[in-house]
C-alpha cells in the first residue's frame, strides 16, 4: 500500500513519528497547529560561535531560496536559529505554515547533514530502519495538513531517546 493513499488515515502523530524514524537526524520536532508552525531541532556535538553560524546561516538562505524558487512555491524561507548549550549547539529549523512538505524536511536534513556530518548527533539505532530511496519519498510529499483531527492534536512535540519516539500534545 503507497503511502500516499493511505496518509489521510494516519494521524498527525504517526506522521511525526515517520519523520523521527526516517531522519535520525532530527533531534526534535515540535509541531503547532494552532500556530501554523512546524520547528525541526538538530544538535551538534560542538559549539559554532557566532561567525561559523552567521556563514552557514547565509547559505542555508540561499540554499532554501534557491528551492522555493526552483520549485515555484509561494512559500516563506524557514527561519534558523541556534542556541549554544556549553560546547554543544541546538540549531531550529521552523516554518510559519500551515502544512509542510517532506521535500522540505528532506532539503533542511541534508543542508545540515552536509555540513555538519563530523558533529551531527545522530541515532544510529533507527539509521536505515526505513528506506530513503527516492520513489518512496515522492509517495509522502505534502503530510503534515493544518486540518484537525478527531484527537484535538493541537501543539505536538516529539522526541527520540534509547530509541525509541516519544510524542506529547503540550
Amino acid at each position: 500500500m503507497k503511502l500516499k493513499q493511505v496518509s489521510e488515515e494516519l494521524s498527525t502523530v504517526d506522521l511525526l513519528v515517520m519523520l523521527l524514524l526516517r531522519f535520525p537526524e532530527i533531534f526534535t520536532i515540535n509541531y503547532n497547529l494552532l500556530k501554523s508552525r512546524f520547528e525541526l531541532s538538530f544538535m551538534l556535538e560542538k559549539n559554532l560561535g557566532d561567525n561559523k553560524y552567521r556563514k552557514f546561516k547565509e547559505n542555508f538562505e540561499n540554499a532554501t531560496m534557491a528551492y522555493i524558487e526552483l520549485s515555484k512555491q509561494e512559500s516563506a524561507i524557514p527561519k534558523l536559529s541556534y542556541k549554544a548549550i556549553d560546547s554543544w549547539t541546538l540549531l531550529r529549523v521552523t516554518w510559519e505554515k500551515g502544512n509542510i512538505a517532506f521535500e522540505e524536511v528532506n532539503l533542511v536534513n541534508q543542508i545540515i547533514r552536509s555540513e555538519f556530518k563530523d558533529v551531527l548527533v545522530l541515532d544510529s539505532r533507527v539509521e536505515g530502519l526505513l528506506e530513503r530511496d527516492a520513489s518512496s519519498n515522492e509517495e509522502f510529499i505534502e503530510f503534515l495538513h493544518p486540518k484537525r483531527n478527531e484527537n484535538d492534536e493541537e501543539n505536538l512535540f516529539a522526541y527520540r531517546e534509547a530509541g525509541k519516539v516519544y510524542v506529547y500534545d503540550k
